[in-house]
Order: structure tokens, then sequence, then C-alpha cells
């Protein structure tokens, strides 16, 4: 047990009187009889920030099932990326002018059984915007395919890919909307001798926020 010095100061004051009734009382000891416990509680109240542009995911997985692919030396997976929502609680005063923010999507290779890997630009998507509020500003990404396709667009998501943006940051918040969400068609491409097994890549999304530039 520990005491404050002012205790310990009167606890030796009363231990040197009591030395001149050692001779006749003995010596006295306190015994502990019980105790209790104080709850100390506090609400503390977040602070009133300048409010942020942030970036959620409804959810933290997304499996591709088989599906038909129309081409005999093709297989094909399909699925769909978690809801994702950007949210924005600044002021519109708040906003540089001339900003724009935007999500993009990159994947990592599939590992599979026996070091086994599919190559992330056999993973593609077709953003779907869900939200976009009434100024006109916010537009999905465009479709890319996979390597097995062809095209322009046959590259995967091997480097950032465009899911949604918002044209002008300060413009979409004078509309009155806060935040604005999309989501996308997964696809899956491989060729018919893709070793067998269980196959798992990380798609990360990122948002950014970026000034024109004259």
């Amino acid at each position: 047990m520990k005491f404050s010095k002012g205790a310990v100061a009167r606890i030796a004051v009363a231990a040197a009187g009591g030395l001149v009734l050692v001779g006749t009382a003995g010596a006295a000891f306190a015994a502990e009889v019980g105790d209790e416990n104080v709850d100390v509680n506090v609400q503390i109240a977040p602070v009133d920030g300048p409010g942020s542009l942030s970036l959620t995911v409804a959810g933290t997985s997304a499996t591709l099932t088989e599906s038909p692919s129309g081409d005999a030396e093709v297989r094909q997976f399909d699925g769909a990326l978690p809801t994702v929502t950007v949210t924005d609680t600044r002021d519109v005063a708040d906003i540089p002018a001339e900003r724009y923010w935007y999500v993009v999507g990159q994947a990592s290779a599939f590992t599979g059984p026996g070091g086994a890997t599919i190559s992330p630009d056999h993973l593609g998507w077709t953003p779907n915007l869900l939200n976009e509020g009434d100024t006109g500003l916010v537009a999905e990404g465009e479709e890319v395919q996979t390597s097995e396709d062809t095209g322009d667009d046959a590259v995967g998501l091997v480097d950032q890919e465009l899911l949604y943006t918002a044209l002008d940051s300060a413009a979409v918040k004078e509309g009155g909307e806060s935040s604005w969400t999309a989501n996308a068609a997964l696809v899956l491409k491989t060729d018919t001798g893709v070793t067998p097994g269980a196959y798992s890549s990380t798609l990360t999304l990122s948002l950014f926020e970026d000034a024109y530039t004259p």
C-alpha cells in the first residue's frame, strides 16, 4: 500500500508517540476488514473538425463462381465488388478550387495450390455507379477487360483502374449530396489448363483527390 508524504509524516509522529506506550500497552496493528470500488466515468465529446473526404467498403471479400464463357478455350468466373462509398463531410468553403476525387482499384496475382498463380491481368471489371447525385459530375469508370479478351482495354486490373470519380469536388457538394456509391461486376478469365483449386487475390481500392493542372 502506498501513502502520500503527508500521511507518512502523520504516521511517523503517531509512531513516535506510541513508543512511550510500548512497555505498558503493547504494539497495535491495523487489519484490513474490507474494501469498495468506485467507477470513475467521463463522456468526452468529439472535437468539431473541418470535415474529411473518406472511403468505405461494405464488405471485405468477393467470391467468384464459374459461368459460361462462350469460348471453349476459356474458363470464366463472375462476381461482384462490394459497394464502395465516398463520403465528403467538408464544408464547400473548405474545399480548394479545381479539385477532383477518384477511386481506383488494383489487383494482386491470384495465389493457389502448390504455388500456382494467375496474373492480375486475368481479372477485369465493369464499374456501376449507384448514386451519382444531381449535379451530373460523378461518373463511373470504363469497363476493363481481361487479357483473355481482345482490344485496347484488355489489360486487366494490373495497374490502378478507375472505378468512379467526381469531376469537381466542390461542385458535387454544392449539389447537396455528401456521399456517392458504386460497385462493379468482376470477371476472371483463364485458359482451360489452369490448375484447379482455391485461389485468392487482393483488390486494393484507393481514394485520391487531385488538382487540375493547366
